[in-house]
């Protein structure tokens, strides 16, 4: 499941960029093409919905999160082959409106593969998750990043993004596979007004508040929302420095997708351990909670 979390952020980021450099698109533009990934900050406005709400006769055959997963990853594979079969040379508004599309549909899938992994997994379980969910998504950002540049230097674009959608099958086949995991009863939504805001307090309002009354609530927040400010910054405009320096696809793969990634992967590693180690679930967030968990 983290792989196919993680490909397909860097088809609409660091791996588009490469191709809108290549394609003679003008810095400028490129820059802009990072307000593409806004969905990933703002998936917290419609999660509530993807997070409660049943998907007519499949959450029936399936269960909630496997309906919700399996409907996001084939409306991800259709629109990364969409966007693999867009011109930004000819036409980057069309480039721009499918990336889009793929950011938010990826950003929805992350909103459904947390949420399994948590109901999946034990309080204990939760740490080495989170790595082993880290792994996959690294993986898959290889596979999107030098992948899709090998593949591109292969037989071009098309090619890249064709192989890129095919590749969502791995999350698929994986969800299939998983059983549904038992959610914790939640009330149902009643009729008219009073059922609609019944079901924000328990959707909506109900987890803020727990999140507000926690300990060192704003510590957190402000790392979840500055953590990955540098690369947002930087990443989407070191390809076509690469690109305008004179290197080739092939090497910028094999130098900066491929060994950073493996060295963040050792640190993943070390955190799920670390994580299991401490003998709490690590969020958590506090010490009365801490003297409750398993050993």
């Amino acid at each position: 499941m983290g792989f196919s979390s993680g490909l397909p952020l860097p088809l609409t980021l660091g791996t588009l960029s490469f191709w809108l450099a290549q394609s003679g698109v003008s810095r400028t533009a490129i820059g802009l093409f990072a307000l593409i990934g806004i969905p990933y900050n703002f998936k917290f406005l419609w999660s509530p919905l993807i997070d409660r709400l049943p998907l007519p006769l499949l959450t029936r055959l399936l269960g909630r999160r496997r309906s919700w997963a399996l409907v996001l990853q084939a409306a991800l594979a259709a629109a990364i082959l969409a966007l693999g079969f867009t011109d930004p040379r000819t036409d980057a508004a069309t480039t721009a409106l499918m990336a889009v599309i793929v950011a938010f549909l990826s950003a929805s899938q992350d909103i459904v593969i947390d949420a399994y992994r948590i109901e999946l997994l034990t309080p204990e379980q939760q740490g080495a998750g989170a790595a082993a969910t880290q792994w996959g998504y690294r993986f898959g950002m290889i596979a999107a990043s030098a992948g899709a540049l090998y593949a591109s230097a292969f037989g071009g674009w098309h090619f890249a993004y064709t192989v890129m959608a095919a590749l969502m099958g791995v999350g698929m086949v994986t969800v299939w596979l998983t059983p549904e995991p038992e959610a914790p009863g939640e009330p149902a939504a009643g009729q008219g007004i009073g059922g609609v805001l019944a079901w924000l307090r328990s959707a909506v309002v109900a987890p803020l508040a727990d999140f507000f009354g926690r300990e060192m609530w704003v510590a957190i927040l402000l790392f979840v929302v500055l953590y990955k400010f540098g690369d947002a910054l930087a990443g989407v405009m070191a390809n076509p420095l690469y690109v305008s320096l004179g290197f080739t696809a092939a090497e910028v793969a094999a130098i900066s997708k491929v060994f950073g990634v493996f060295a963040t992967l050792v640190g993943v590693a070390l955190g799920g351990v670390a994580g299991r180690a401490g003998g709490c679930f690590p969020a958590c967030w506090s010490a009365a909670c801490c003297r409750t968990c398993p050993p």
